[in-house]
């Protein structure tokens, strides 16, 4: 019976469990937060306030990460020891909001590699260690650009390209009613840092006074819209070449014009200019004789 149970303590002891035990949890979340890379982001995190007003340790820490630290208040202060220098000048708490159980964090310049869970833990001496998990989501999202790329019998190609999204966007084409119009297959490229830049095409073949090129990230529900005119006149076949260069020759013909006028002018006046000095040297030897 001896041998037995020393057996069993000596399991206990081998797989490291211990009769002494952290304080009981108390974990609330996880709270989904979107942030913009390049921006800043608060992750909420309150606490109730005693009656004597002790402010706790508080911790915050991001998983899969070492150290794992982000952020460490103790005995009225930060505590820099144990901070990830990724997050070195990066984090801060509102001081003047402790008083009132908030522990807010604040992540200044998001970066992609941000994107996690984190915890922020409030300990007391001899007291539940209250947990609240936050699940931080970042995206990177830019201004699509659109541009003609060509012109050619049949209609007006137009390209939009959205560049350094995460996740990656879907583009579509609208006209100045709001219909999807029909579009070349997009090119995707991924770089070295996960963002994707995404090209599209679309050749207008009706006539349409605008055309909206949308970039849609459908986890997040996010979009950025450009748009740009389309005279209607440029869908018809060679239109708006046409156009061009006609407006080109009528104002070369009126430059043209006006030299010549100009210089038909110049020589009237020279000439005349010459004569009346012919017949003022005359005047003047006649009068000599």
């Amino acid at each position: 019976m001896c041998d037995r149970l020393f057996l069993v303590s000596a399991l206990l002891c081998c797989t490291g469990e211990s009769s002494v035990h952290d304080p009981p949890e108390r974990v609330l979340g996880p709270e989904k937060v979107l942030a913009f890379a390049g921006r800043d982001v608060t992750l909420t995190c309150t606490f109730n306030i005693t009656d004597s007003g002790d402010l706790p340790t508080v911790e915050w820490s991001k998983e899969d990460l070492k150290p794992n630290v982000i952020f460490l208040y103790r005995d009225g202060c930060e505590t820099h020891e144990m901070k990830n220098p990724d997050f070195e000048y990066r984090t801060s708490l509102v001081m003047k909001n402790l008083k009132h159980g908030d522990i807010s964090l604040r992540v200044s310049n998001v970066r992609l590699s941000d994107a996690g869970r984190y915890k922020c833990m409030r300990l007391w001496k001899n007291a539940p260690r209250d947990i609240t998990t936050v699940e931080l989501n970042v995206v990177s999202m830019s201004e699509p650009k659109l541009s003609v790329v060509s012109h050619k019998i049949g209609g007006v190609t137009l390209q939009c390209e959205a560049r350094s999204w995460l996740p990656e966007p879907k583009i579509m084409f609208l006209d100045d009613r709001g219909n999807d119009l029909d579009a070349e297959d997009p090119e995707t490229h991924q770089d070295e840092s996960g963002c994707h830049t995404v090209r599209r095409r679309v050749t207008l073949q009706t006539g349409t006074s605008r055309v909206i090129c949308r970039a849609h990230q459908l986890e997040f529900n996010r979009s950025a819209d450009v748009e740009i005119l389309t005279p209607g006149d440029c869908m018809r076949p060679c239109s708006c070449t046409t156009e061009i260069a006609a407006t080109g020759a009528t104002v070369f013909a009126i430059t043209a014009l006006a030299c010549g006028l100009a210089f038909f002018l110049w020589r009237r006046c020279d000439k005349a200019g010459k004569s009346l000095t012919l017949r003022l040297t005359s005047a003047l030897g006649s009068s000599t004789k």
